[in-house]
């Protein structure tokens, strides 16, 4: 019986293809006879040609040919190996495995030979025993395939995409931008690899990807996914553009790549709340940045268990980030476990090992606790059209009290001075996360647009919820504080009754002559159940990419997201996503 484990070779992750094809080089490396003892132990590599063998007994001299690094630097570290294998193997397999082989790979890039070979070897004895969840997460984003997708995936996946851009357009030129595209230069270099949206120089993959995933999140903008609690896939898209422009991959590959990050993330979302154990829901993505680093530069499943495992062990964010005042470390949460991820996976990439039952420590070591954990890694359940997008910029759970806002300034038609009272009825969840006492008195504007009497003001007041409005911080304006001070919360029984894991509010607002107007909206527009339309979508876009890119541009961008699957090259697109770092730069 004979087992091969496979892995691919290079310092640095290259082209599929490349990865595929650059290693020739074999590994013969342990013998076993029929009687159980070992006979021989041999090395041979096919690009070198030089070997070392040593017949009989238990633990030979080992003797060896000088003609390469194995010849010259090796001692009894290959015995070791072999003693490793019988160690971490039940005794059947060790004696019932007569040949190991290995293809020399991604271990030699760090590590010297001799312990990529007893890595790789650790992973044969392993092989036979029941999959990891990391292993499961691996299977699971190879098995993602653009020619399976089902239709509705792939508009999905374009719908994000296009959303995702707009939102970083829209944060173009902003604090939190500025200072992260000045730092990243500062820490990765200037790199030419990847494109900084809306900035005039590329970047390092980590560099641009960071800068990239703080413009999409700076607005709150982006889209959101509901599992056990709100978490936006979308800041895996700037892992996935990078990588794919880097490595010069298809549109096709791009789409893959957006689906295996949101998929995984998503599936973990579902399967347990990291709110509840205190830490913010954006973890969920340390187990879908790997796998899209992992696919796109095509590491074999082995490494990208690894790559999970690492950065899965690493990927936990306070929920603090979001609560009290919130600062702009609220729109590099994710970016930053991005960077964690890209790391993870180019470490498993040569080699490096990771640790499995990740998330299950999680689940079964933080209160509360879970006996067991299920995490649906059916490919065919598809999760990415159940993303909801945004019509306000403003935290999800605030669409609906946005909305019913604005219904309501039409209908009282600027007599805001004359509103007595305003009592909003929603989720009890909804109003420990946007209407705790740091929300009535906001000192910023990540606590501005996370706020529920804020985000409701503004809306009674200008008849909508807009960019310039934090922009200008017009939440900070005596009206908009007058009103703040008149709004109370409650949960709204009837709402809970009738949609127990809704997003909706009712607003009810008193006049001073007595007169009371309520407006109740249980699924706000955007949501996967009320989706924005194309035109609305498309118009999102534009408002955002105008200001950096010129409507030619912008119209450019929506074509080439319209027809992803024909692009041989996704530089094609991230070649439009230039700007001068400026909103309406003269």
């Amino acid at each position: 019986m004979s087992t091969r484990l496979r892995q691919h070779s290079d310092r640095q992750p290259l082209k599929r293809a490349a990865v595929e094809r650059k290693s020739k080089a074999t590994l013969d490396c342990l013998r076993v006879d029929s009687d159980h003892k070992p006979k021989s132990i041999a090395f041979q590599s096919l690009s070198t040609s030089s070997y070392w063998r040593r017949a009989g007994g238990a633990l030979p001299a080992i003797r060896f040919w000088p003609s390469d690094s194995w010849a010259r630097k090796s001692t009894y570290s290959e015995w070791f190996a072999i003693f490793m294998v019988g160690a971490f193997m039940n005794r059947r397999d060790f004696l019932e495995r007569t040949t190991i082989v290995i293809s020399a790979g991604l271990a030699s890039g760090i590590l010297p030979d001799r312990y990529g070979l007893i890595a790789s070897a650790l992973a044969a004895g392993n092989a036979d025993q029941k999959a990891s969840l990391e292993q499961k997460f691996a299977e699971f984003a190879l098995a993602i395939r653009y020619e399976d997708l089902p239709a509705d995936v792939v508009t999905s996946a374009k719908r994000v995409l296009l959303d995702t851009l707009g939102c970083a357009f829209g944060s173009v030129g902003s604090e939190p931008a500025n200072i992260a595209e000045t730092t990243i230069r500062k820490t990765f270099g200037n790199g030419n690899t990847a494109t900084v949206i809306g900035y005039p120089r590329s970047a390092t993959v980590e560099g641009a990807l960071f800068v990239n995933g703080v413009l999409v999140r700076s607005l709150d903008m982006n889209d959101t996914y509901i599992g056990t609690e709100p978490l936006h896939p979308s800041e895996v898209i700037p892992t996935a553009l990078a990588i794919c422009e880097e490595q010069e991959r298809s549109g096709r590959d791009l789409v893959e790549a957006i689906i295996v990050g949101y998929e995984a993330s998503m599936r973990v979302n579902d399967a347990i709340s990291f709110l509840e154990r205190g830490f913010h829901p954006l973890c969920a993505a340390s187990y879908g940045i790997p796998l899209i680093a992992g696919k796109v530069w095509g590491l074999p499943k082995e490494a990208l268990a690894n790559a999970v495992g690492i950065s899965g062990a690493r990927g936990f964010t306070s929920f603090v980030v979001n609560s009290g005042s919130i600062s702009m470390m609220k729109a590099m949460g994710l970016a930053a476990t991005a960077i964690d991820g890209v790391f993870a996976t180019r470490l498993a990439a040569q080699g490096f090992t990771g640790p499995s039952g990740t998330l299950e420590w999680l689940a079964s070591k933080m209160k509360p606790a879970k006996e067991s954990l299920a995490v649906d890694l059916e490919v065919a359940r598809y999760r990415l059209p159940r993303v909801a997008f945004k019509r306000f910029p403003v935290q999800i759970e605030l669409q609906a009290v946005a909305e019913a806002g604005a219904i309501l300034s039409a209908k009282i038609n600027g007599r805001t001075q004359d509103i007595r009272t305003i009592t909003v009825e929603t989720y009890p969840g909804i109003i420990e996360r946007v209407a705790d006492p740091a929300k009535f008195r906001p000192q910023t504007k990540g606590t501005a647009d996370h706020s529920l009497p804020v985000c409701l003001a503004m809306a009674l007041l200008d008849g909508d919820v807009t960019v310039v409005q934090f922009e200008k911080d017009r939440w900070r304006e005596q009206d908009v504080v007058a009103l703040v001070g008149k709004t109370s919360v409650k949960p709204g029984e009837s709402l809970i009754a009738k949609l127990p894991n809704g997003r909706g509010a009712t607003v009810e607002i008193v006049l001073v002559d007595g007169q009371s107007l309520r407006e109740t909206v249980e699924i706000p527009e955007g949501d996967a159940l009320r989706p924005l339309s194309r035109e609305s979508l498309e118009r999102k876009f534009m408002s955002f990419a105008v200001p950096v890119v010129g409507k030619a541009a912008g119209e450019r961008i929506m074509s080439l997201v319209a027809g992803i699957e024909d692009l041989k090259n996704v530089q094609e697109l991230t070649r439009e996503l230039k700007g001068t770092g400026k909103q309406n730069p003269s």
